[in-house]
């Protein structure tokens, strides 16, 4: 391979990899902004809304000032502990997806 191709190509996968992590870091904007709207909208939600609302609210902002916080790297290697201290409940919660993601991909014919 010649140098001006390998030089092409090197250019190409940084420029490839600097386009992955504004979209990742955009997306991440736009998960924490999300999880905080939520939150607000479960705060405040009318004069009925009972502490256990009023707590996964709080857990929902919790997780958007984490999101917000941590870059990519961070986040797999809280997962990974995570897992590693809890594999039986990650196992459920991976099936589950799983399952709801098949459901979700099926056309309305095959329902």
């Amino acid at each position: 391979m010649s140098t001006a191709t390998r030089s092409i190509l090197q250019d190409g996968a940084l420029r490839a990899q600097d386009i992955a992590a504004e979209a990742f870091k955009t997306g991440r904007t736009a998960t924490a902004d999300m999880l905080d709207g939520a939150a607000e909208r479960i705060k405040t939600g009318g004069e009925h809304v009972d502490h256990a609302a009023r707590a996964t609210a709080d857990r929902i902002a919790d997780s958007a000032q984490y999101v917000r916080k941590n870059d990519a790297s961070a986040m797999s290697t809280d997962l990974m502990v995570a897992v590693r201290k809890n594999p039986g409940r990650y196992m459920i919660g991976a099936v589950v997806l799983g399952f709801l993601a098949g459901r979700m991909m099926r056309r309305p014919d095959q329902a």
